[in-house]
């Protein structure tokens, strides 16, 4: 679809890819309504996005509140035409330390959330035979999962399933899955402790980092093609391309 004032929620807008993808469908001339917690943010980011772009408080673990951002979009634009899910929690544990309260937070943000969120949005999107798209993560695909990524993994991996389950409920909306690769300028890892870092070492020695990541950008590049074209796209990959050894390229030979 054109996105010429085109009415999208992005969930998950503060920082981020969420920020970026809505950042730049508005200068695709979509109306967008950033959505989050934290609500300072999200208007910093209306206000550089302009093109009636709006903030949009959304708590993703709190179903009234899932339903009032849905409801204060619609009432602002008219209507809605697209979801962006783009909230996502990641927390390093390992199975064995992960507590009922661990599990609670990451099913509920990755997982009900989305959930939530596309429940009071679907009766819209089904008005409008609008899109969803959800990011989700290369990571699940890993034939062994990155260590102390257990409960990021599974609830991303439900959460590929769930975008299948509304799918097969509702074929007036196309819905996206976004599997992406290590991206720059995230939060995620942000407030990670020393020792949990760690992990970050071990995905190196089983050659799960490519050597670099991606930028924001990039990514909602790619978010605007997916909403913007006419075809269904189920599932999207994106990932850094791998930096190579120089030895590995061949070179000296």
């Amino acid at each position: 679809m054109d996105l010429a004032n085109k009415r999208v929620l992005v969930v998950g807008a503060s920082s981020g890819l969420g920020r970026a993808a809505g950042l730049r469908l508005a200068r695709e001339g979509a109306r967008v309504a950033f959505a989050s917690r934290r609500l300072e943010q999200l208007e910093t980011a209306a206000g550089e996005a302009e093109s009636g772009a709006i903030a949009v408080s959304c708590d993703v673990r709190d179903p009234d509140s899932c339903e009032a951002a849905v409801k204060t979009t619609v009432d602002a634009f008219g209507g809605l035409d697209a979801i962006v899910y783009a909230a996502g929690l990641a927390r390093p544990l390992s199975l064995v330390e992960a507590d009922a309260s661990a599990w609670a937070i990451s099913v509920e943000t990755n997982l009900i959330g989305a959930s939530l969120v596309t429940r009071a949005a679907i009766p819209h999107l089904a008005e409008s035979r609008g899109r969803a798209l959800y990011v989700s993560s290369i990571t699940v695909d890993d034939a062994v999962p990155r260590r102390g990524m257990a409960l990021y993994i599974v609830t991303k991996t439900a959460l590929n399933r769930l975008i299948e389950a509304w799918q097969g409920e509702h074929a007036e909306v196309s819905f996206i899955r976004l599997q992406v690769g290590d991206t720059h300028g995230t939060e995620f890892g942000k407030g990670w402790k020393p020792e949990e870092t760690a992990h970050v070492r071990d995905w190196l020695e089983k050659g799960l980092l490519f050597g670099r990541s991606m930028e924001p950008e990039d990514v909602a590049e790619q978010v605007v093609w997916a909403l913007g074209t006419r075809e269904a796209i189920p599932v999207m990959v994106i990932q850094p391309r791998r930096v190579l050894e120089s030895r590995d390229r061949g070179e000296g030979e």
